[in-house]
């Protein structure tokens, strides 16, 4: 049984659904693509005190749908007339990325040209690939849109049996490329890398055949598949006329769920950022959103596209082998240098210059300074015993180049020692916006017990916030913990979710 939640979201006809992490690592936005523009949702889709706005887009546009996000370029990718792809910037710019919404390819014309020379016959569905690349269902092709040179190219051995594609969608974590027909369910293999060949491999349904029947890839029917869309466990959610069904493992289709409503017959899938799967419908602008579904995380998505916004020059990741290597000479033959040694498990020392740590570093100031109030100023080596040594390395890149890069598994440590190294507070603010970013409803409670036993107030604050607008999702098994900790910010925690509508 699934909790289900009907939302009229707008009075126009709905073409399509897709989410985006907002731009300064806030709350996710879902946008709903409609006839004459977009409508914005920043927060809980269906939370009363979700923030909704109504744009319209920068140029007019003729059936806009198939909306997706694309995390390299940080844009919303869409079809335009079933022959163009646009994309909205965070600016919410409307630009063209290849091929013509108003002239069409024929049927028998490849069309691999780049951008504007592109043609495209009747785009069914975009699906990007999280590295670069946008898979198009195109009529009875595949095909291949490179996002930063925008080239289209056509994938060999793509042409469906019987019927045109109806639905795309791609398997980050295993790599695979999922594509449907009306009544077919494949998964597009590569048979030559190197040719870029690929071949169709049936996996549920019949090519010709019809019907609603549960089964195995043999035996298995379907009747009018208009979306498809990848969970986890390697499962493919399957929007066939007003059903959901899951093509699972051993490639068994299950019937999960009827989504037929009152209003008309669905027709678009998307996940919803707090994980929720979203329906959507043409008529009144209605959507659907199911909770209990399996789907698997969504937010790791938006880390992914954090994690590329973060991307750095070769000439960063040179400078950081340099600085976290040992030192090669001791600091006093280098009389601007000085050594840093830590523990960690294992003594590793830096050579840093002195310049360079007392200006991004207050604790280094002091700690550099004879006059600057610590047992140890002045010393030519300082320690930092029970610090981490990668930690550090990344805060140390930081403070010569002002390019912050850290991976996920060492933000708490990072964050610590920044604020023992009393860095400025704009490193301290990026960091914990990336631990913030990174809260799931079930890491919630856990991040407040750290954020309240290291004394982060601006970050607790943030925290309870998240907590209580998730709070439906919220794992509350490490309540107890809090509680017994810190009972104060627990009684007030108990009464901001009391008092949430």
């Amino acid at each position: 049984m699934f909790a289900q939640t009907h939302v009229i979201t707008t009075n126009e006809v709905i073409t399509g659904i897709a989410a985006r992490p907002s731009a300064a690592g806030g709350e996710p936005e879902t946008l709903l693509f409609h006839d004459h523009g977009i409508q914005v949702v920043v927060g809980r889709f269906d939370d009363a005190d979700a923030t909704k706005s109504d744009r319209l887009l920068s140029v007019s546009l003729s059936n806009a749908r198939c909306p997706a996000y694309e995390p390299t370029s940080g844009c919303v990718l869409f079809a335009a007339n079933d022959a163009a792809i646009l994309q909205l910037d965070r600016s919410n710019a409307v630009s063209l990325v290849a091929g013509n919404q108003f002239t069409v390819r024929s049927g028998s014309d490849n069309s691999d040209r780049c951008g504007i020379d592109a043609r495209f016959l009747k785009i069914a569905a975009l699906v990007p690939d999280g590295k670069g690349s946008v898979y198009i269902a195109d009529a009875d092709r595949i095909r291949k849109l490179d996002v930063a040179s925008r080239q289209v190219t056509t994938l060999p051995g793509t042409a469906p049996p019987s019927g045109t594609w109806t639905g795309l969608s791609y398997d980050a974590a295993a790599d695979v490329l999922w594509a449907a027909t009306h009544r077919a369910v494949c998964v597009v293999d590569d048979t030559d890398r190197w040719y870029g060949s690929r071949s169709l491999r049936l996996v549920g349904g019949d090519w010709q055949a019809t019907g609603f029947v549960d089964g195995n890839d043999r035996k298995s029917r379907f009747t009018s598949i208009t979306a498809i869309m990848a969970c986890a466990d390697r499962r493919l959610l399957v929007l066939d006329d007003t059903k959901l069904r899951l093509v699972g493992a051993n490639n068994i289709v299950n019937t999960v769920a009827d989504v037929q409503l009152q209003f008309g017959t669905p027709h678009c899938l998307s996940v919803l950022p707090q994980g929720d799967l979203a329906v959507g419908y043409g008529a009144l602008g209605y959507v659907n959103v199911i909770s209990g579904l399996q789907l698997g995380p969504y937010i790791p998505q938006f880390r992914q596209q954090q994690q590329q916004q973060q991307q750095h020059s070769q000439a960063l990741v040179e400078l950081h082998k340099v600085l976290a290597a040992q030192s090669a000479s001791p600091a006093g033959e280098l009389d601007s240098a000085i050594n840093v040694r830590m523990g960690g498990g294992r003594k590793v020392t830096f050579l840093a210059h002195r310049s360079v740590l007392a200006a991004r570093s207050e604790y280094f100031r002091r700690l550099l300074d004879p006059a600057g109030g610590f047992a140890d100023s002045g010393e030519a080596e300082v320690s930092l015993a029970d610090a981490d040594p990668e930690a550090f390395s990344w805060l140390l890149v930081y403070m010569y180049t002002d390019e912050l890069h850290m991976p996920d598994e060492l933000l708490h440590p990072a964050v610590e020692l920044a604020w023992r190294l009393l860095m400025p507070a704009e490193c301290s603010a990026k960091l914990q916006a990336r631990l913030l970013a990174a809260v799931t409803p079930g890491s919630v409670v856990s991040e407040l017990i750290w954020a309240a036993q290291h004394d982060m107030t601006e970050l607790v604050v943030q925290l309870k916030a998240y907590l209580v607008r998730h709070r439906k999702e919220v794992v509350f098994d490490k309540l107890s913990e809090l509680a017994a900790r810190f009972p104060d910010m627990a009684l007030s925690l108990m009464c901001e979710l009391a008092a949430a509508p």
